[in-house]
């Protein structure tokens, strides 16, 4: 199964203006930031708290030339929360964008920020 297209929450279209601003950086690597911040989080997030009232980003778009290494690590985390990948890849592919950034936005306030944040991650 692959990617379909993701529709992003309305507050998270809000906050990817807020740091495209900030940072000068396209939402895509904002989206694929968030993506990872929320694949690492052990909790399972729930779709149903995201509406659908944002952007939709085609799986080219969100993931670029790395789109089977997101689809992996997606597949990889639907298999330890125990979710069906033909049931559940979109929908929670969706969550975990939403949930990501939404955890994101309040750490960035430039730049330097993300460099922050992947030198925290690199020490994890």
């Amino acid at each position: 199964m692959k990617f379909s297209a993701v529709t992003t929450s309305s507050r998270v279209q809000k906050n990817l203006g807020i740091m495209r601003i900030k940072t000068g950086l396209t939402p895509n690597i904002s989206l694929r930031f968030g993506f990872c911040m929320s694949l690492k989080d052990p909790s399972i997030p729930n779709p149903d708290e995201f509406n659908q009232m944002g952007s939709e980003l085609s799986p080219a778009v969100l993931f670029g030339e790395h789109e089977q290494l997101y689809h992996t690590l997606m597949v990889n985390r639907l298999d330890n929360d125990k979710l069906d990948v033909e049931k559940y890849l979109n929908t929670m592919t969706r969550a975990h964008i939403n949930r990501g950034v939404i955890a994101l936005q309040p750490r960035i306030n430039d730049l330097s920020d993300f460099y922050e944040l992947v030198k925290e991650e690199r020490n994890d």
